[in-house]
């Protein structure tokens, strides 16, 4: 039987036990299609983005020790801890994990008081986020990162070092006019800063915030930088 692993808390902790692995649904490409009257064919606009999808579980629920009310009650109370997204995870893609938000009521079968079955489902960003992504890579002198998916990811870099330096990443040149120990350039949130402190006005971006193309992305530097950290957030569909 699989586990699901939803903000934090997995369902093992309420006796829940996942029936069936969850079917893979893959992401509608986000595109705006608009016909245009006396023309053959329609006019495409990629985004370049991706649609949400649907991750469900079927799952069974059983205690003779527990009722029914009070088992419905707790499956309940774990599905809307969250409000917004939070991390999903499940036994049946490891190396994976999304963000999820669950937003549905719920109806659970009653069976003779003592356990219970129904499909609980989860709006999920398209993303699957590779775990070894989140591992923090240090880096102390120019080298090159290897992106294993298809896809453009938005690491978080760190930059340590005193006075002005420039770094650059593949074809995206960050210059820092004041790095001032360390600084932290988010390319999810496209945000500057250290700590609280937002630093947006230290930077200049050649091409905006830097991403980590499929493949090979060479990291190099100048001026007062003396190293780096990486958070790559590798990720596929």
């Amino acid at each position: 039987m699989g586990v699901v692993l939803f903000n934090g808390v997995s369902s093992a902790d309420y006796g829940i036990q996942v029936e069936h692995p969850p079917e893979y649904q893959t992401p509608a490409r986000d595109y705006e299609v608009i016909h245009i009257p006396g023309r053959n064919g329609d006019l495409v606009i990629d985004s370049g983005s991706y649609q949400n999808v649907s991750r469900s579980y079927q799952i069974a629920i059983g205690d003779l020790e527990k009722d029914f009310t009070s088992m419905a009650n707790a499956i309940a109370e774990w599905l809307n801890s969250a409000s917004g997204y939070a991390r999903l995870e499940d036994s049946y893609e490891p190396e994976y994990y999304r963000m999820a938000m669950f937003q549905d009521e719920i109806t659970v079968e009653n069976i003779l008081q003592h356990a219970g079955r129904t499909t609980i489902n989860f709006n999920c960003k398209p993303q699957r986020f590779l775990k070894s992504g989140e591992t923090s890579l240090l880096i102390s002198a120019p080298t090159t990162l290897y992106n294993p998916t298809g896809f453009h990811s938005l690491p978080c870099i760190t930059v340590y070092g005193s006075g002005s330096g420039v770094l650059g990443i593949g074809s995206f040149t960050a210059s820092i006019s004041n790095i001032g120990g360390s600084i932290i350039l988010d390319s999810d949130i496209q945000d500057v800063y250290r700590g609280t402190v937002n630093r947006n006005a230290d930077v200049i971006l050649s091409e905006g915030f830097p991403q980590l193309i499929p493949g090979e992305n060479g990291i190099v530097w100048t001026g007062g930088i003396t190293y780096v950290e990486v958070v790559p957030r590798w990720w596929t569909l």
